[in-house]
C-alpha cells in the first residue's frame, strides 16, 4: 500500500461552495472565477452570486483569509494581491515538473 500524501484534513469554508466565486484583478480590470479553495485564500476584492434569494445578486465577500490549504486564518494581510501561502510556499510546487506518464 502506498502513504497518503497532502490535503489531510478538511478545508473550512464560511461560505456556501455552490456559489460562484470570483476576485478583481486589476491588472485586466475583471472578474474572474476560482474555485472555492483559491477564493478563500484571496487577498484582494471578492465577491459571491448569492442565488438563494429572489434575484440572484453579487455581494462583496469581507469573511476571513485563508492560508492556502490550510484553515489558519491570517490576521495580518499583506499589502500584496494574490492567493496568500503559508510561509511564502505554494504546496502545488511540488506537483508542478514531475515527469508526465507517456500514453501509448
Amino acid at each position: 500500500m502506498s502513504e497518503k500524501k497532502g490535503n489531510l484534513i478538511k478545508l473550512h469554508y464560511d461560505f456556501n461552495e455552490a456559489f460562484s466565486c470570483e476576485i478583481y484583478l486589476d491588472s485586466i480590470d475583471k472578474w474572474v472565477r476560482l474555485t472555492p479553495r483559491e477564493f478563500r485564500s484571496y487577498v484582494g476584492k471578492r465577491r459571491i452570486l448569492n442565488v438563494s434569494l429572489k434575484e440572484p445578486e453579487y455581494q462583496d465577500y469581507e469573511g476571513p483569509v485563508y492560508y492556502f490549504g490550510t484553515n489558519k486564518i491570517c490576521h495580518d494581510l499583506p499589502n500584496k494581491k494574490g492567493l496568500l501561502y503559508y510561509n511564502n510556499i505554494d504546496p502545488r510546487d511540488q506537483f508542478r515538473n514531475l515527469p508526465r506518464p507517456h500514453h501509448m
